[in-house]
């Protein structure tokens, strides 16, 4: 009696068994790939060709009955892909050279039949100067100016002290004679056209005026 009880209780086993076994499919490869793998297929521990993609959950998909959904595969002579070489750097770009221009002078100004440079000019040729220090192949040519009151070749003259001036005291401060070239136009070419000895047009002729060549 013993005996039939066993032997039906390991036939009840084996009819849940097998109804729980033939409750699951292996009707496709939805799976792989869709259950949070690991990335790469992980070597066969015990030395065989294979790799195993594992699961990162023993889970098979939500809902459904796959049969190995929650395993893994077997990859023969699996080999990892190569990684793709990184592209070549792209060489330094060149430093581009910033583009010099010319500094803007204003005129320098002279008191009436004076060539004495006035403070505001000092400090206008000043800026020259610090110019040409930074930049030791410059060049400058000074030109002297005078308005019309006096005769031509006094006014000649005057425009020669003046630009004279001007170089003396750049010289003073550091810039080679050999830099600059001083010169006169004397009344020949007003800035504004005279209107009489103490009119605004007369006192912006009395002027040096700069022309700078930059160096190579």
């Amino acid at each position: 009696m013993r005996k039939l009880i066993a032997l039906a209780v390991v036939f009840a086993m084996l009819g849940v068994c097998g109804s729980a076994q033939a409750a699951k499919v292996w009707d496709d490869m939805s799976w792989w790939g869709n259950t949070g793998a690991t990335p790469d297929p992980v070597a066969d521990s015990k030395g065989r060709s294979g790799y195993w993609w594992w699961p990162k959950e023993p889970a098979s998909n939500a809902g459904d009955t796959e049969l190995w959904g929650n395993r893994g595969i077997v990859y023969h002579l699996w080999e990892k892909p190569a990684e793709e070489p990184a592209p070549p750097a792209a060489p330094p770009a060149k430093p581009v050279a910033a583009k010099r221009t010319v500094i803007q002078m204003n005129n320098v100004l002279f008191d009436f039949d004076s060539a004495v440079l006035k403070p505001e000019g000092k400090k206008e040729v000043n800026r020259l100067v610090a110019e040409m220090k930074k930049y030791p192949k410059d060049t400058v040519t000074v030109v002297g100016h005078t308005c019309n009151v006096g005769t031509e070749a006094y006014n000649m003259a005057l425009g020669q002290r003046r630009s004279d001036s001007v170089k003396a005291y750049m010289v003073a401060n550091g810039i080679a004679a050999s830099r600059i070239t001083a010169i006169s136009k004397g009344e020949s070419e007003p800035a504004v056209p005279n209107m009489g000895k103490n009119s605004e047009n007369n006192k912006k002729n009395r002027r040096a005026e700069f022309t700078i060549v930059m160096g190579k």
